[in-house]
């Protein structure tokens, strides 16, 4: 069973609103993301919520999710991955974290890095992308009580780092593995770019 955390909990400081909540061709952010997390292989998947609760919730209430509400998601991003990593299912053989700022990850991209992940039986898998690290990362279930354990804003990045030189690296042709919408610029961007 592989499950997924969407994290969409924070204030997103660097765009002056909520870029979860954000339209792109009629839908927001949030929805998109976790649509096409729905459509790949994923068994299960949660949502971890904070800022703007219940807007959120009304965007994604309805798809087959478990949303969290993180009530400490001003300490950081890391509290709401702990949350969502304490709460996957049991039988999880692996979990994938993905950002709610990242639109254009599809479902066959997820899939590329799930079936990658099981054929080399490895603890974490990163897509990377012209040599840039990005998401979604999957990593195998052994490593839930290191999410677990997260505190304020230190997030994936610090499990990572832990395993040092045992995370191992995909590379990926596609650009949705590092493009993430953190600025009123790169939203711009995207809208000129993708005619939205």
């Amino acid at each position: 069973m592989i499950s997924a955390i969407i994290l969409a909990a924070g204030l997103s400081s660097r765009m002056g609103m909520p870029k979860q909540l954000l339209k792109l061709g009629g839908k927001t952010m949030v929805r998109i993301v976790t649509e096409n997390v729905l459509a790949s292989k994923v068994d299960e998947v949660l949502v971890v919520t904070g800022h703007r609760e219940q807007e959120i919730r009304a965007e994604i209430g309805q798809l087959p999710v478990k949303i969290l509400f993180n009530p400490n998601y001003v300490q950081g991003q890391g509290t709401s991955l702990a949350l969502g990593a304490g709460a996957i299912n049991d039988g999880t053989t692996a979990f994938l974290v993905f950002m709610a700022d990242q639109p254009l990850i599809t479902a066959s991209l997820i899939n590329m890095v799930i079936d990658e992940f099981k054929k080399r039986n490895c603890l974490a898998l990163r897509p990377v992308y012209q040599g840039k690290p990005g998401h979604p990362v999957i990593l195998d279930r052994a490593l839930r009580a290191e999410a677990v354990e997260l505190k304020g804003d230190e997030g994936l990045r610090k499990v990572l780092q832990q395993l040092g030189s045992r995370v191992e690296y995909l590379p990926v042709q596609d650009e949705a593995a590092i493009f993430d919408i953190d600025t009123p610029e790169t939203y711009e961007k995207f809208i000129s770019q993708y005619k939205i």
